[in-house]
């Protein structure tokens, strides 16, 4: 059992393994400043805390809906620069929200078109 003011700590294989990311991206990220409080040992080993878990699943899900790395860093970023960057921040977002919505619209016309084949594909048979 951890003492309650001791921070637990992950290496670099177990978030590998627990995020699904290869190591080579998480020290990109890290690299990159994407992971601005990733902590090193004396042997400039990494240990990740629960808050760099929740900011690579925050990282993810940007990546993932198509944010450039350059704008992920900004939002990584601003948020360590507290209230000021909030607004800023909160429009970040909402153009990403747009842009994934736009993208959504985009794959159903081509479900859409795909089905209409089949359809065409199926009365052939």
């Amino acid at each position: 059992m951890t003492h309650p003011d001791e921070v637990v700590t992950f290496t670099i294989g177990q978030v590998a393994n627990l995020k699904k990311i290869s190591t080579y991206t998480l020290r990109y990220y890290d690299e990159k400043g994407l992971l601005p409080k990733v902590m090193r040992d004396q042997n400039g080993t990494r240990h990740f805390t629960r808050e760099d878990l929740q900011w690579l699943d925050m990282i993810k899900c940007l990546k993932n809906t198509g944010m450039s790395l350059e704008q992920i860093k900004y939002f990584v970023d601003s948020t360590y620069q507290g209230a000021k960057t909030l607004e800023q921040r909160i429009e970040l977002l909402k153009n990403q929200v747009k842009k994934i919505n736009l993208t959504i619209l985009e794959q159903q016309s081509y479900i859409e078109q795909i089905n209409k084949k089949i359809k065409v594909l199926t009365n052939e048979k």
